[in-house]
């Protein structure tokens, strides 16, 4: 990381960690990221599709700290401070009840922002899997290229390798080649 990150409020762990593959495509878009430097971010298209298939791991958080990160992946926050003086909660249990239905919700208060958008991936006992992402009018810019495919910055590229070796999804080549594809293939 090229900058610190303050983490969430609430410094409990996370209840429990599982990993899925979901019906979604990884895309890495963009020139920057304020956290990782000059390359492209993670985002799962908003749409569901049969034929894509991403890796993701679940963490079981609360919803304070799910807005804690949600806050933090769109604005630079050095220390908690600036948290507590957000329009928070970015996300309420209203919102996660429309999710249910609409499957996507584009944050108001975000709509300027690279992860403007939660997307419902589905339930785990009982609870919904939330993340976040870009809205689809930013795939559209993706597809049209005016936000370009490029890879992520080797840093956040090596996190990501290391967690599903570790995760055992896959070999190191196999996520080095998951990577690449998802930086290259054409939307």
């Amino acid at each position: 990381m090229s900058a610190p990150c303050c983490g969430a409020r609430d410094k409990n762990a996370p209840k429990d960690a599982i990993w899925k593959t979901v019906p979604h495509r990884l895309i890495f878009a963009g020139s920057a990221h304020h956290y990782w430097g000059a390359g492209g971010c993670a985002y799962l298209h908003p749409e569901s599709d049969p034929n894509e298939k991403s890796h993701v791991c679940i963490y079981k958080i609360t919803l304070e700290q799910f807005n804690d990160i949600l806050f933090q992946e769109n604005y630079r926050v050095e220390d908690i401070s600036a948290m507590l003086h957000a329009a928070s909660p970015l996300i309420n249990l209203s919102d996660i009840e429309q999710l249910s239905k609409k499957k996507s919700l584009t944050i108001e208060a975000l709509k300027s922002c690279s992860y403007n958008t939660i997307v419902q991936l589905g339930m785990e006992e009982n609870l919904p899997i939330l993340t976040l992402t870009c809205a689809l009018s930013d795939i559209d810019r993706c597809k049209s290229g005016e936000i370009p495919l490029s890879p992520p910055p080797p840093k956040y590229a090596n996190i990501l390798i290391k967690g599903l070796v570790e995760g055992k999804q896959l070999t190191e080549a196999e996520a080095l080649d998951y990577i690449n594809v998802a930086t290259s293939k054409k939307l």
